[in-house]
């Protein structure tokens, strides 16, 4: 079992900009054909499944663009963290040369890509976890707005496929807290990408974002760290504030946020 060594805790709000569509299914008491997904209380909120989603997707693109390898979970990449040849032979060749457990951890290092360490894979677990978005701000209902088919071949609209489906109206805003667990130099910087695009106004969430919805910015981001990689009487110390803390800021060091994007994303990118 890996012990704690280092921990970072970054929350915000997510602030839509515009409409908000994550489909709940039909279990709910809308008269939508698509209804919002929401929780026990009745409100509408992001499931964190749904945000790590968008985040994974955003920070695969720019990794690629920063030189790191990422799969995008396509099997082409060459990643075993992908349903495909590399997984297999990974497989086969860990059965065939009875690998012991330190000899698939040291091989799966060196295989999988950048963001399969991050976000994790069928191999390993993730290093990053995104908590449920409770709503914190709206205007106190829903929408209402209809759609219909479009037929790909003719781009027209087709006969009896008009629906409805409901949406959360802009200005929305969502709590966010998302923590890592003894993450890498490589880790923290994409997660600090990831932040760094939604802080700009450049993330999106939820469905028929080719529509326009979903656009959104993470708003008011604060970043606390729990260090323990240090020895001696400041170690001693860490621990017993982050052990008797009742609050983010009683148990961790808070950072400031601006700062500690620039400093991590220049680690990977230099300058």
């Amino acid at each position: 079992m890996v012990h704690l060594e280092r921990r970072y805790v970054f929350t915000g709000r997510l602030a839509f900009t515009t409409a908000l569509h994550i489909g709940g299914g039909t279990g709910t008491l809308s008269p939508s054909d698509s209804p919002v997904v929401r929780g026990p209380d009745g409100l509408p909120f992001i499931p964190g499944s749904s945000f790590k989603g968008s985040f994974r997707s955003t920070v695969e693109k720019l990794a690629l663009a920063a030189g790191l390898r990422s799969c995008g979970l396509l099997p082409q990449e060459g990643c075993p963290g992908a349903e495909g040849d590399a997984q297999r032979d990974l497989r086969h060749q860990a059965e065939e040369e009875r690998w012991t457990e330190a000899k698939l951890v040291t091989e799966l290092e060196q295989r999988l890509c950048d963001t399969c360490k991050l976000f994790g894979s069928v191999f390993r677990s993730s290093r990053i976890f995104f908590d449920d978005l409770p709503l914190v701000e709206w205007a106190g209902a829903t929408q209402i707005r209809d759609g219909v088919g479009i037929d790909r071949d003719t781009e027209k609209a087709r006969d009896r496929l008009k629906y409805d489906f409901e949406v959360v109206p802009p200005d929305a805003a969502f709590s966010m807290r998302v923590s890592l667990e003894n993450p890498s130099t490589t880790d923290l910087a994409l997660a600090c990408i990831g932040f760094s695009e939604f802080v700009g106004g450049f993330g999106s969430l939820g469905g028929k974002r080719s529509r326009g919805l979903g656009r959104c910015e993470l708003r008011d981001l604060r970043v606390f760290e729990l260090d323990l990689t240090v020895t001696g009487s400041e170690r001693a110390e860490r621990l017993k504030n982050y052990l008797l803390g009742r609050t983010l800021e009683e148990k961790m060091l808070e950072r400031n946020a601006a700062d500690f994007l620039d400093e991590q994303i220049r680690s990977l990118i230099g300058g």
